[in-house]
């Protein structure tokens, strides 16, 4: 498949474009409800694979909480960076979120050795 036909599906973004949501032109409880629309949706996607017993509600939250930094290294690392790039900030951040004592090793090993 050509480059052309790879960003068809796609909007434009420019170089250095970067979005920041803390200062976005909505308020602090406003981005907090979007926050919390996007994960209704995506529990409910969830329980309708999981079926209609009211328990997978709760079930689906739980896999949210628990597999949600999982999902997003994955879909970033697999699905998206190997046509663009991305802050190693990121990758970083995502990795610290799913092994936080290994985040932690690092950064006691940076400290004592690399200052």
């Amino acid at each position: 498949m050509n480059r052309k036909q790879n960003q068809i599906n796609r909007a434009y973004i420019g170089e250095g474009d970067e979005v920041n949501l803390s200062h976005s032109i909505f308020g602090e409880r406003c981005c907090e409800e979007f926050k919390e629309i996007d994960k209704h949706e995506i529990i409910v996607k969830i329980c309708e694979i999981l079926g209609p017993d009211p328990s997978n509600l709760h079930l689906a939250e739980e896999i949210v909480d628990v597999m949600k930094f999982d999902i997003a290294r994955y879909v970033i690392h697999h699905e998206y960076c190997p046509r663009n790039s991305v802050r190693s900030q990121l990758l970083l951040w995502l990795d610290s979120k799913i092994n936080p004592d290994n985040a932690e090793k690092l950064s006691n090993f940076m400290d004592k050795y690399l200052k």
